[in-house]
């Protein structure tokens, strides 16, 4: 039997050994799954899909037993789905949670420390109450971070040790719970129930609808979104929908879109979705991209980014990868056409012979 102690530490940090433990000893099987949990993992995954805070006080045993079970059911909903872009949400909803659980638990310092002991970090206590915690700089340095505060040049280091305040410490917590989240992603989906998989498929239609719309009414003229390379897609969605990417990734999408012509103020309007967009140094880095005509890194240099979205991507350059999709769907085009006017030629032929007579 679970206390309710433990019930709220893994509630609130599903992703840790402690919650994979009390989640292995209940032995969910996915055939039987109370449909409760199924609606609760189905939540959780629309939740970060439109980038909501999924944020709940439960008190009851049960209550957080079911949001437990349904976090590994969520992971399985979000995989199927397939998008990297799905991936970041689910796992920044996630992180964003624990944080906001760490910073208004009465005790978060303590809540803190059991965090990192179970993640496995090593720290200590530095003698100076200007700090709560410090830790090796190299484990400081094991994950990459989205927030600009826990950049090294903000820290204070010395003898290769980083020291933390508590609010610094929960936010490390924050970015590493996110790096955990992520690489856990995506998870086996082989032999799902019916009724999982038809969620599943009912969300990843919603994205596929979703990630349209927002091509829609962001492109227009002769640009062609639904014939970018995967990894140019996706850097696109992210920044539509207001996530921040890295320097690279924005130099890339930038590039590739002057590339194919489109208007500077249309590329202007696209990364002003960015949470860290300031219009005065990204109206010169668009001036310099299109006054020099830079081509897009190509595919190679895509990959050694780590921006690569499609591991059964061919393509030596996004470029060419654009141009071969528009010729496929030039053709296709073509031969639609043909065929709509054989249909009304015979048509007419109809309508001819039914006049005659």
């Amino acid at each position: 039997m679970h206390t309710l102690q433990q019930l709220l530490f893994a509630q609130n940090f599903p992703f840790t050994k402690s919650a994979r433990k009390i989640v292995l000893e209940e032995d969910p099987s996915l055939e039987d799954l109370p449909e409760s949990v199924i609606e609760r993992a189905e939540l959780m995954a629309k939740y970060a899909f439109a980038g909501k805070e999924y944020l709940f006080e439960l008190q009851s045993s049960d209550l957080l037993l079911q949001e437990l079970l349904a976090f590994p059911v969520a992971k399985i909903i979000v995989s199927f789905v397939n998008d990297t872009i799905l991936f970041r949400k689910f796992s920044a909803m996630i992180a964003d949670s624990a944080y906001a659980f760490l910073i208004n638990e009465k005790e978060k310092g303590k809540a803190a420390i059991s965090l990192a002991s179970d993640f496995g970090l090593k720290f200590d206590f530095p003698e100076s109450k200007s700090f709560f915690i410090s830790m090796p700089l190299q484990q400081f340095l094991s994950i990459p971070f989205n927030d600009d505060s826990l950049k090294l040049v903000n820290q204070f280091v010395s003898n290769g040790v980083v020291f933390l305040d508590l609010n610094g410490f929960c936010r490390f917590l924050r970015e590493k719970s996110y790096s955990v989240v992520f690489a856990s992603l995506p998870v086996p989906i082989k032999g799902l129930p019916k009724r999982l998989e038809t969620v599943a498929k009912s969300l990843k239609a919603e994205a596929k609808a979703r990630e349209q719309k927002l091509f829609a009414t962001a492109f227009k003229g002769n640009v062609a979104p639904e014939s970018f390379p995967p990894c140019i897609a996706s850097m696109y969605s992210q920044l539509a929908s207001g996530q921040k990417l890295p320097h690279m990734a924005n130099f890339t999408l930038a590039t590739f879109l002057n590339s194919i012509k489109m208007p500077k103020s249309a590329i202007l309007a696209l990364f002003k979705k960015s949470p860290n967009f300031k219009e005065g140094i990204t109206n010169y880095q668009l001036d310099r991209i299109v006054a020099q005509d830079y081509a897009p890194p190509s595919c190679d240099k895509i990959k050694s980014y780590g921006f690569c979205t499609d591991k059964n991507c061919k393509a030596k350059h996004p470029i060419t990868y654009y141009r071969w999709k528009l010729r496929i769907k030039e053709r296709s085009g073509a031969k639609e056409e043909k065929k709509m006017i054989k249909k009304k030629a015979g048509a007419e032929k109809v309508v001819e012979k039914k006049v005659s007579k």
